[in-house]
């Protein structure tokens, strides 16, 4: 029998449950930008960040690790990373986030960021379709910089048409386009091609300056060598000069936004024909963002399928919605459309 003195032994502190504070983070680390959400299992947006692009493929992992990191303490805010309860990131280049030494940088990203929750890494396909529907399976088609076509079951790939990067693949794209666009430049400065808008617009944006050489040979060498001495992923910036241009009415830039609709009409279609009734979502800049390419891959998939196709929020809110699920597989679709008419107010 211990002795009526001797000291009881300290209660152990219960660890705290996290899923009653219903507070997720969902990280979009994509080709273009970093954008973080924090918001609530009710669909309250309470913070959110943004960084510059965080493409393991694209940049340093240093470089990687920074952006993230900077785009989750914006997003974090006032709010304790401890009582983040989930995490999904959406990630471009995800394989380097399980693979060789840039796994182990990666991972101590949500460590220093002070995060003690499970973080789950998916494809941003996958955030890109959830950001579109609460629905678990179905298709997305997403055209940005790069271009590609993927159905979605929970948190997984299944099927994808191109997505093979810009070298090879990733037709009608951001980079696709702008490709086309410094070609056409080309031709017409040097008399195979037709006149065309497009001239003057992709000289000042490529070569950055305010006075163009005024002879065809000097303008030819000078886009030349701007082209050559930036990364080529960076023509996917003209993109918009062609939309501008085709909505103007210049037959050059409109045969280009031509042909791009209707290589990512082929990119979609390949994929979705097997599961018309299946929810399809378009996201990536060129088919969210007013213009005419957006509108025309719209109006064709519509017609092609008898349906509209649903319009991706951004990839962050979708990830955030993946976490919001985790933590309740019971959770209200309602939820997902106040996560991202919210997150779309705080956008604007």
């Amino acid at each position: 029998m211990p002795s009526a003195s001797a000291a009881a032994p300290a209660p152990t502190p219960a660890a705290p449950d996290r899923t009653r504070t219903g507070v997720v983070l969902g990280v979009e680390a994509g080709s273009t930008l970093v954008e973080a959400v924090v918001a609530t299992v009710e669909g309250e947006v309470i913070g959110r960040g943004r960084s510059a692009l965080a493409n393991p493929t694209a940049l340093p992992i240093p470089d990687v690790v920074a952006h993230l990191s900077d785009a989750v303490r914006q997003a974090l805010g006032a709010v304790a990373p401890a009582s983040v309860a989930g995490v999904v990131v959406g990630a471009a280049g995800i394989l380097r986030y399980s693979r060789g030494s840039s796994a182990e940088a990666l991972a101590k990203t949500w460590v220093d960021a002070g995060l003690t929750c499970p973080v789950s890494v998916v494809a941003d396909a996958v955030t890109a379709f959830a950001a579109g529907t609460p629905r678990p399976s179905g298709s997305v088609l997403i055209a940005g910089v790069g271009s590609i076509a993927a159905r979605v079951e929970g948190e997984e790939v299944t099927a994808r048409i191109d997505g093979n990067g810009w070298l090879v693949g990733d037709d009608g794209s951001g980079f696709w386009i702008g490709r086309q666009a410094v070609r056409a430049v080309f031709a017409a400065l040097d008399g195979r091609g037709e006149p065309t808008l497009l001239v003057p617009a992709v000289l000042a944006t490529v070569t950055g300056d305010d006075v163009v050489p005024q002879s065809a040979e000097e303008q030819i060498a000078a886009l030349r060598d701007a082209v050559y001495d930036g990364p080529p992923i960076a023509l996917a910036a003209l993109a918009p000069l062609v939309s501008a241009a085709a909505s103007a009415g210049d037959r050059v830039a409109q045969r280009i936004v031509d042909r791009a609709v209707s290589l990512l009409m082929a990119t979609a279609t390949a994929l979705t024909d097997d599961t018309p009734d299946e929810p399809l979502v378009l996201a990536g800049s060129l088919l969210t963002a007013p213009g005419p390419i957006g509108a025309e891959v719209q109006r064709r998939l519509a017609d092609h399928h008898g349906d509209t196709p649903l319009i991706a929020a951004p990839g962050a809110v979708g990830a955030a919605w993946l976490a919001a699920r985790v933590l309740d597989p019971d959770i209200d679709a309602a939820v997902h459309e106040r996560l991202a008419a919210r997150a779309g107010c705080a956008e604007e």
